[in-house]
């Protein structure tokens, strides 16, 4: 009796593993279908990218940057390391204002010019940097704002950059230089990406540029927000359909939002993201409007007058 009794639950025991073998091939098949439904489900249900959409520059975790995605291909154009010295470029504005006029709110800093003529500071890859007291000891009766980005380990300026109708330096793929404000040699203005060749932009009649990030409205079209400005301050430059030049600053915290709000009255037609943080920073007739948060020098100025 005693070895009957163990005998019976041996017995079930192998009928036990031998029903789980056979129910393990099911249950595999079954574990392959669901991964492969998944696998379907989410190529049909993914996200298409649109080529506007591939365009559009990234955040990144570096303060003040952006970059535009590496799949950009950059078109060659031959660059000069010097352009000489920095000339004046007379911008025509369609009707007769002051000079300067300032439409700042709260949060943000805004001056109009009207009928400027125009200059860009730096004229070469490597211009130095200078204290905006540099250049308002220079040019006392002007409206001077930061512009462009640049390296500031070496001083050498970023991003797109002409002066004097000249390229030295090319649109890239880099944390800079994915959008830029152009000057024409006619005193027209236009804002470019990284799409539109220099060469296309000197044919055209470039003759200066400013530029750092993205472009949040070209040819008077709002562009979607692309992360590019942020909680920190940022300077900008846009043109209105008038041909007045804005230099604009936003304060902390203003954000994307705050500065749409602050210029969708001024009927803009271009408005270009330049360098922020600490390298904003605005004069006018000696004056400072806009004062950097640590007294940096900058590589890049534009001055009107």
């Amino acid at each position: 009796m005693k070895n009957t009794k163990q005998a019976k639950p041996s017995t079930t025991k192998a009928t036990s593993i031998s029903q789980k073998k056979k129910k393990l091939p099911l249950v595999i098949t079954i574990l392959i279908l669901l991964l492969v439904g998944a696998s379907i489900t989410y190529v049909l249900l993914k996200p298409k990218q649109t080529a506007s959409s591939a365009l559009k520059p990234i955040k990144t975790t570096v303060p003040d940057a952006i970059v535009p995605p590496t799949s950009v291909s950059i078109a060659p154009a031959p660059e000069v390391e010097d352009t000489g010295e920095a000339g004046w470029v007379q911008v025509k504005s369609k009707t007769k204002l002051e000079k300067f006029t300032d439409l700042s709110v709260p949060g943000v800093t805004i001056y109009r010019a009207n009928n400027p003529k125009v200059l860009k500071t730096a004229a070469a890859q490597i211009p130095g940097t200078f204290m905006m007291a540099d250049i308002f000891a220079q040019y006392p009766d002007a409206l001077i704002m930061n512009t462009s980005g640049f390296d500031m380990n070496t001083g050498q300026i970023v991003g797109f950059q002409i002066n004097n109708g000249q390229l030295f330096s090319n649109w890239s793929n880099t944390a800079y230089g994915s959008a830029s404000f152009v000057i024409n040699k006619n005193g027209s203005a236009n804002g470019y990406d990284l799409t539109t060749p220099a060469t296309e932009v000197l044919e055209k009649g470039g003759e200066q540029s400013y530029g750092f990030g993205s472009i949040l409205i070209k040819n008077a079209e709002i562009l979607p927000n692309d992360g590019s400005v942020n909680w920190m301050i940022h300077s900008y430059i846009g043109n209105d359909a008038d041909n007045n030049i804005y230099l604009i600053i936003s304060d902390t915290s203003v954000g994307y939002d705050g500065t749409m709000a602050a210029v969708a009255n001024l009927n803009l037609k271009n408005l270009v993201v330049l360098d922020g943080g600490g390298s904003s920073q605005m004069s006018l007739n000696g004056q400072t409007i806009f004062a950097s948060q640590d007294g940096r020098p900058v590589a890049d100025f534009i001055v009107l007058r």
